[in-house]
This record gives structure tokens, C-alpha cells and sequence, in this order.
């Protein structure tokens, strides 16, 4: 694992030592802070837009972090950060465009244990990543190889499971629709969203997040396709709404009487999660198939 970060620019290196130092004060228990993803590895992104079919779209790639504490829950911890840490980093950049941080809050015995099971999310992060704090308390596990013929049976596994699962509340999401149930049906549409995004991430990276949030699921599969960009696009008011109401409908849907949802608006949430449905079934299929290219020359 790589221990710098100077050969990255120097406002990448000024955000991510305000990050680092704002992670540390508020998580005391913080014991190891990894960099990984396109910045590690190199091939990041700054600043890219573009017009497609008259849509304006831009694309800047974010800060992995991964924050290895000693003990605690990693879910509170992982909504802290992004409600204390990255409100405070987001203020102190206010006068210029910062690239986004996506934490990951792990215990250093989960992470360990993933990479003992040669868990190819954790041991990709250890040989890509750049440590960029360490108390030096714990060490972590070195994990032996994965085949690529073990990397596809993983993701073909995950892909049986979790896709035909966020088939199931699509086909409820659409019975709901002939039913005239657009509440609950929103519902539906939620679940079939995030089993969708999560199959995504088991499949290419052999992680499930632990959020049931689609925004935050939609950041972290949005490098696996440049489709996912503009799946819910938001350039007017009505495209807002639909895709607030599809996020917010996990809770509201089920707890807030003030809940509504008209058919047109409902009309859209469904055409949209059913091209997600299509998307996620190409772009994996496509990685699992491209695994054996690999097999064949090991």
C-alpha cells in the first residue's frame, strides 16, 4: 500500500488533508484512513462536461475513503461523516468546486476478516490504496490472491441472487401501477433501485454497501457506467420531484400520510427504474463474461 499523496495535484492534496484532519477530530476511534479508488490508482477525473442529446452533464470523480476504527457502529459513524465532515469540508471549499467525499466506515476486525476470506473490495484496496493516516495500533491481514476463475464464481453468485431479487419488487412495482397503488408502489420501486445498484457493486467489486439511500448508491456505481450518469436526470422541476420522491419513498412511503404520488409522476419513477433493470443486467453480465479472457491466461 502506498503511504503518499504527493504525486497528486496540490489542491487534491489541500482537500484531502482538510479531510483527513476533520475525520480525525470528530471519529476518535480512528485508527487507519485509506485512499483508494480513481485517485489511488490514478486515471481520476477533475472536471469534465459535456452536451449529449442536449443534456448538459459533468462529471468529476470523488474521494474514496475508507475509515478503519477500532470498534463502534460503522453505520452512525458513516452518516456523521457525511453530516459533520463533509458539511464543514464542503464550507471551507464554498469559494471553488471541490471533488465529493464517499466514506467508508469499517472495524479494523471486519476488515481484517474480509481480507483473511481474500474479500477482493478490501484486498484491492490494500494493493491499490494509499494510507494516508495510521495510529500504527493494528496491522492489517495480508490476503492471498484471488483466481479470476474464483472472482467470476463470486460475482456470478452474487449476480444470481441479488438481481432476481430487485426483479421481484420491480414486478410488484409494476402490479402496484395496475392497481392504481402509487404509494406503496413507490415503495417497490425503491427496493427494486437499490437491490439493482447493489447488484452492481457486488458484481464488479464484490461489496454491499450498507446504505438504503439511492442517491448515495447511485454515486458509488456511477463509475461502471456512464449511463448511470444521467438515469435520473434532474433538469426541470417535474424530473426533481419524481426522483425525491423515488429516494425519499424508503421512509415516506411507508410512515408519512402526507405521502403523494399522481400516475404521471409514477409513470416516470417506473420507465426509469426498468431502464435501470437493463442496464444493470448488461453492464453485468458483460464483467462477469469478461473474467474469462483473464481465466484462460492464468
Amino acid at each position: 500500500m502506498k503511504r503518499s499523496i504527493k504525486r497528486l495535484p496540490k489542491r487534491t492534496q489541500e482537500e484531502l488533508n482538510v479531510l483527513l484532519e476533520l475525520i480525525v477530530q470528530n471519529i476518535k476511534s480512528c485508527k487507519m484512513i485509506i485512499l483508494y479508488g480513481s485517485y489511488a490508482r490514478g486515471g481520476y477525473v477533475l472536471w469534465d462536461e459535456k452536451i449529449e442529446n442536449r443534456v448538459r452533464t459533468s462529471y468529476q470523480s470523488d474521494y474514496d475513503i475508507l475509515v478503519v476504527i477500532e470498534g463502534g457502529s460503522t453505520t452512525y459513524l458513516e452518516s456523521l461523516l457525511r453530516k459533520r465532515v463533509f458539511t464543514k469540508y464542503e464550507k471551507i471549499f464554498e469559494h471553488r468546486r471541490c471533488a465529493p467525499p464517499q466514506f467508508i466506515v469499517e472495524t479494523v476486525d471486519k476488515v481484517n476478516k474480509e481480507l483473511i476470506k481474500s474479500q477482493y473490495f478490501f484486498t484491492d484496496i490494500i494493493k491499490e490504496g494509499i494510507k494516508i493516516y495510521d495510529t500504527n495500533e493494528f496491522k492489517l491481514e495480508k490476503a492471498k490472491q484471488l483466481s479470476y476463475k474464483e472472482i467470476k464464481e463470486i460475482a456470478e453468485g452474487e449476480f444470481n441472487v441479488t438481481y432476481p431479487r430487485a426483479n421481484e419488487f420491480l414486478v410488484m412495482g409494476c402490479l402496484a401501477y395496475e392497481l392504481n397503488y402509487y404509494v406503496n408502489g413507490s415503495f417497490q420501486l425503491h427496493q427494486a433501485c437499490e437491490r439493482y445498484y447493489k447488484t452492481i457493486t457486488l458484481v464488479f467489486k464484490n461489496y454491499r454497501p450498507k446504505t438504503h439511500e439511492l442517491i448515495k448508491l447511485a454515486v458509488m456505481t456511477k463509475v461502471y457506467s456512464t449511463e448511470l450518469l444521467t438515469l435520473f436526470p434532474i433538469n426541470t422541476d417535474f424530473e426533481k420531484r419524481c426522483y425525491n420522491l423515488l429516494c425519499d419513498a424508503y421512509i415516506d412511503a411507508r410512515y408519512n400520510p402526507d405521502f403523494v404520488v399522481t400516475k404521471n409522476e409514477y409513470e416516470y419513477m417506473l420507465k426509469r427504474t426498468k431502464i435501470l433493470k437493463e442496464i444493470t443486467e448488461r453492464i453485468c453480465t458483460e464483467k462477469i463474461k469478461s473474467y474469462d479472457l483473464f481465466i484462460e491466461q492464468e
